[in-house]
């Protein structure tokens, strides 16, 4: 028979999940409503939930450290034959740095062809197969991870026929149950990963409607096996202080067998983590941690700016230098300050330049304390543009004011600005500031609003790039996981290989993170085995090669991993 098609709502009701065999089928029988009745299975040999914690069988706390295989996924592959990402040896490699589990990425075509829906391959069942007897061999468990459902990739964005398709939908559920069948009596395999980084387009809720749905079919046939449900790295749909509150993890899931655990993912800061990254806004750019000058704000809002600075002139004009009045800080809730050039309603064929932007500070006296930030404004990394209305945009121009290149805003209709959201500084009460560069106009409209200014943020918190940062933003999940006596999963951390050359520090945070992360009991996985990016072993082609390996990652792994005390809270 064929899969019946449910359109009533955008996830599918439980009589359209299909019970499926693993060699190519004809037909796909209905699922029955309740648990299948298939041979028992002793529970006491899985890792399970105790509150906030993981057990092992024996009844000691596990703590997952893990690393990832990516299989390469992102290549869409349809036969596992030819993959070079890792031969069975990497276990015992993995586990000779500290590693007790491999996050295992898994891409639907391994077993599925759209051509062929609900038709599973035995080659990509055989490849996972022999993963997990290599991986059970040197003790290490996998957590398997659908990183590439049907619908498509979810984490930049471009996989919301998984959403808008029903079809897709249950063909991952059907998916899930067909695995979670034929592993259930498997206690080396940890859990099962729903989807990584879902995008839904329908908001938070849609995505707990999935979940929730592959949750129930799955414990039809298996009940002892961890279940790992991310947040949403962000949706396409609108959300709710309440969504927000909650870390947009889909409220409310309910699983049977009481083995949930939530997992979220960690690459703060991004412009360190994923400096000179080529698909990034950071790509050509570099940085090194720690660094106490930069300015990380906790739950960072818009709260005032300098009213005063002079207007630039309209029309068309060239670079004329524009200085701004010091504002002094009196408001307790200001943080930080982030340069600003404004340029608002300059029209459709209008244009304003900006070059050479400097802010000084001033004591409580008016004395000047000299120039905290400047900028000669060779590139747009770290300048975000905004307009009220959505109109106008941002751009690079071949020449400046002094020989380099400068930035211009044109084509504005309303309220429009662009904000130097990398290049925060932070500010002290009582002290002043001013901002000052040079503006170049054509076609300015009248009655624009074009001014250099300074915008002021308020907080929970302010640090720069050190320790006490990333603690910050893993304590909202610590709350959260305490708040819900839940255990938390860090499915995803790790830094691009930049980061380890030159001194940079990529050592310092990876130290760092693994501090914290034991110290609070933070199950957690490094981002990644093998690749380019950010590989232990970072060679593109062919197998992992020795000649190619992070040392100051590997290093770090090992001593900490294998040598660290356990803290308690």
């Amino acid at each position: 028979m064929t899969v019946p098609h449910c359109t009533a709502m955008n996830y599918l009701p439980l009589f359209c999940v299909v019970c499926l065999v693993f060699a190519s089928c004809a037909a796909v029988p209905d699922v029955p409503s309740g648990p299948e009745e298939l041979p028992p299975v002793d529970p006491s040999l899985f890792v399970r939930t105790d509150g906030r914690l993981l057990k092992a069988p024996d009844g000691s706390e596990f703590l997952i450290k893990g690393i990832a295989f990516g299989n390469a996924v992102w290549s869409n592959p349809a036969d596992p034959s030819d993959f070079t990402h890792h031969r069975m040896d990497a276990y015992a490699d993995v586990r000779s740095m500290g590693f007790n589990s491999v996050r295992f990425y898994l891409n639907y075509r391994l077993f599925e062809e759209d051509g062929r829906p609900y038709r599973y391959k035995e080659s990509g069942f055989a490849w996972l197969d022999r993963n997990i007897a290599a991986a059970k061999a040197q003790g290490v468990y996998l957590v398997l991870n659908m990183h590439y459902p049907q619908g498509g990739f979810q984490s930049n964005g471009g996989g919301d026929a998984l959403w808008t398709d029903s079809d897709n939908q249950a063909r991952l559920v059907a998916l899930w149950t067909a695995i979670a069948r034929r592993y259930r009596d498997e206690p080396h395999i940890l859990g099962y990963g729903l989807v990584n980084e879902p995008v839904p387009v329908n908001g938070i809720g849609q995505w707990k409607a999935l979940a929730q749905q592959i949750i129930d079919s799955i414990r039809r046939v298996d009940t002892h096996h961890l279940l790992f449900v991310e947040r949403a790295i962000w949706t396409k749909a609108e959300t709710t202080k309440g969504e927000r509150d909650f870390l947009l993890f889909p409220e409310g899931i309910i699983d049977p067998a009481g083995r949930l655990v939530y997992e979220f993912h960690m690459y703060e800061p991004m412009a360190f983590s994923h400096q000179n990254a080529s698909w990034t806004q950071w790509k050509g750019f570099h940085s090194a941690y720690p660094d106490p000058s930069r300015v990380e704000i906790r739950n960072r809002q818009w709260a005032g700016f300098t009213r005063e600075n002079p207007r630039a002139s309209t029309g068309s004009f060239e670079w004329e230098r524009y200085e701004g009045v010091p504002f002094k800080v009196e408001d307790p809730t200001f943080i930080a300050g982030y340069p600003v050039f404004q340029a608002r309603a300059i029209g459709k064929g209008g244009t304003a330049w900006m070059d050479d932007i400097a802010v000084e500070e001033f004591d409580d006296h008016g004395n000047s304390l000299g120039v905290i930030w400047s900028s000669s404004v060779d590139a747009d990394f770290g300048w975000a543009f905004w307009a009220k209305d959505g109109k106008g945009s941002l751009s690079l121009a071949d020449t400046g004011r002094s020989g380099g290149k400068s930035l211009f805003i044109e084509g504005t209709t309303g309220d429009a600005n662009i904000t130097a959201s990398e290049f925060g500084f932070r500010v002290v009460q009582g002290h002043s500031y001013s901002i000052n560069g040079y503006v170049k106009g054509r076609n300015i409209a009248s009655g624009a609003d074009v001014r250099l200014r300074i915008d002021f943020y308020s907080g929970d918190s302010s640090t720069g790039w050190d320790i006490d940062y990333l603690n910050s933003y893993l304590t909202e999940f610590i709350e959260l996981s305490r708040k819900l006596d839940l255990p938390f999963y860090l499915g995803e951390f790790g830094l691009i290989t930049y980061a380890f050359e030159e001194d940079r520090g990529g050592a310092r945070w990876l130290s760092d993170m693994l501090t914290l992360l034991n110290r609070y009991r933070i199950n957690y996985n490094y981002h990644t085995y093998h690749e380019g990016a950010f590989g232990l072993y970072m060679n593109h082609e062919g197998f992992p090669d020795p000649e190619r390996a992070n040392t100051a990652a590997i290093s770090v792994l090992k001593e900490l991993q294998t040598g660290m005390p356990s803290f308690k809270e």
